[in-house]
Formats: structure tokens, C-alpha cells, sequence
């Protein structure tokens, strides 16, 4: 941060981190992060880029010091998520592909009768179960 430490006052803080351009929110959201830790009053500096610019996930421990959520995650659950989710991804596709070809069948059929061709044809043997009188 420009040469400012992380024990640096608020302002100072927010000084540098507008002049490099930062949105106020995301200053505020660093200064949040910067601060000391209110339960423990042990300083603590979680860095910038791994909480806000990456895809990286935060540990439960990190998560509890930003915002005070205890979070429990087991391996074994998050497993089974994850292999949930991976089926229910599969079973939409088929789906979709299910439906369009229900509603393709559907309107060829329907053209088909609308026009008097192919199956619906009267010179056509399943014809005569569709025009019997």
C-alpha cells in the first residue's frame, strides 16, 4: 500500500488507497479487513488480493475474522455436493434435449396432418386409422 503499514490510522489508509483509483466501497471494505480484530484485539492483516481479486475460497478461520460466521465445512458433505450437483447439471441437459425433441416430433407431426402428407397421406395404410367414418 504504497509504503503505509497496516497499523497506519483510517484516513492515512484511505488516502493512499484513493489515490490509487480504488472505489470507496472497496476502500472501506480494506479498511475492514486491515483492522484489528475486535474479539482477540490481535492485529491481523488478511491480504487484499486474496479476498477481493482472485477466485481463491477463504478457509473457515478466515471467514469467522472478516465477518464473524462460524462456518463448518465437512469433506465428506461437500463431496456429495458436489456429485449432486454434477448429476442434476447432466440430468437438465438431457432434458433439454428431451423437450426439443418432443416439441420437433410434435410440430412435424402436426405439419404433416395440417398438409395431408406422409403418415397422414390417404394413400397411406396408417391413413385410414385417422380418416375412418
Amino acid at each position: 500500500m504504497n509504503g503505509s503499514s497496516p497499523t497506519a490510522p483510517d484516513e492515512e489508509i484511505r488516502s493512499v488507497l484513493i489515490s490509487a483509483r480504488w472505489k470507496k466501497d472497496d476502500v472501506e471494505s480494506a479498511i475492514t479487513v486491515l483492522r484489528e480484530n475486535v474479539n482477540t484485539h490481535q492485529s491481523r492483516v488478511e491480504r487484499l488480493d486474496n479476498v477481493f481479486l482472485t477466485d481463491k475460497r477463504l478457509s473457515p478461520e478466515a471467514i469467522h475474522a472478516l465477518l464473524g460466521i462460524d462456518v463448518q465445512v465437512n469433506a465428506q458433505d461437500l463431496s456429495s455436493l458436489r456429485a449432486r450437483q454434477s448429476f442434476l447439471y447432466w440430468v437438465q441437459i438431457c432434458s433439454i434435449f428431451v423437450i426439443a425433441l418432443v416439441i420437433a416430433t410434435a410440430s412435424l407431426l402436426g405439419v404433416m396432418y395440417a398438409e395431408g402428407v406422409g403418415i397422414f397421406h390417404p394413400s397411406s395404410p396408417s391413413a385410414e386409422l385417422f380418416h375412418r367414418k
